[in-house]
């Protein structure tokens, strides 16, 4: 809990002049991880600039994002403000290690199992009215755990039941 605290108050201090070069942001809706990256001081020599001088290649309001754990890498167009609105940060580049990205942030596996998990939900929740003693509340509380380790960044092996 303490960590999730302090990516927050990470999050409220990040602006678009100070945030780090690379950040990963997740969609909370939608469980999709993203990288953005933000190239800034490149030298940059044309005749705006009587000497050459450095600019933002990055513009604070048409900034390119890309999912990192989906089958198929989707590219999306954002404003820095709307990153910050819609999505969760969730780390630098500087925090992650290779275990970290491999098993958690890229891992194609472990969203998939995530969508089944928050899919089975809903049919869980009305079984569970239709039928109170029939042991979907059992079923219910394994598929609210793996959705609550997924949000926590933790892996979980999915139990299929078979």
């Amino acid at each position: 809990m303490k960590e999730k605290n302090k990516r927050m108050n990470e999050k409220t201090k990040l602006t678009f002049e100070n945030v780090p070069e690379v950040t990963y942001w997740r969609n909370p809706n939608s469980g999709v991880i993203y990288h953005c990256s933000v190239h800034r001081n490149t030298w940059v020599e044309c005749d705006e600039f009587e000497e050459g001088g450095y600019d933002y290649d990055t513009a604070k309001n048409h900034m390119n994002i890309s999912s990192v754990n989906t089958r198929v890498e989707y590219n999306y167009w954002y404003s820095w403000d709307e990153i910050v609105e819609k999505f969760e940060f969730l780390c630098t580049s500087d925090d992650v290690d290779e275990d970290f990205y491999v098993n958690i942030l890229s891992n194609r596996t472990l969203y998939r199992e995530f969508k089944l998990a928050k899919s089975r939900l809903p049919y869980l929740r009305r079984a569970l009215k239709r039928e109170p003693d029939a042991g979907h509340d059992v079923e219910l509380e394994k598929m609210l755990s793996y959705v609550e380790k997924y949000n926590n960044l933790e892996s979980f092996e999915f139990d299929f039941g078979f």
